[in-house]
């Protein structure tokens, strides 16, 4: 095998992976883990038992998440450098798109000199009228 393919390959091995550990925890993670599934079926390795165990723990329930991601390339890179034809099956695995994030918003407020602050997270805040002014004495 020639060292631009061994590259690609290797490439390849560590897209699959994360999209795998990536997808761990998400709604994605039956897709992933059945895709996974039938890389380890089809490889016929003798770490398959162990990759599959490790698959139905989640390995990242015991790894962060970084080791979890080079625990996963470096078995895609075995598989694959001992089965090239299960690229494909690599592929689909990395081709699973992202997994939804939640936004993270970060708000600050701040109100001096008796002033108010009328804040909304997310979405909008409709007024039917102005706020009503306050006197000079009045505190909250």
């Amino acid at each position: 095998m020639t060292a631009l393919m061994n590259e690609e390959l290797a490439e390849l091995a560590a897209s699959g992976a994360a999209a795998l550990v990536s997808a761990m925890g998400t709604d994605l993670w039956q897709q992933a883990k059945r895709l996974m599934s039938g890389v380890l079926a089809r490889a016929r390795s003798s770490r398959s038992n162990e990759l599959s165990a490790a698959l139905n723990r989640h390995s990242t329930a015991t790894r962060g998440a970084v080791d979890a991601v080079g625990y996963w390339t470096e078995a895609l890179s075995q598989l694959l450098e001992r089965n090239p034809h299960l690229a494909q099956d690599v592929m689909a695995l990395a081709s699973l798109p992202a997994p939804e994030k939640p936004e993270i918003a970060i708000q600050v407020n701040s109100a001096t000199h008796s002033g108010e602050v009328f804040a909304v997270q997310h979405g909008n805040q409709h007024f039917t009228s102005a706020p009503k002014a306050r006197d000079g004495g009045e505190r909250p």
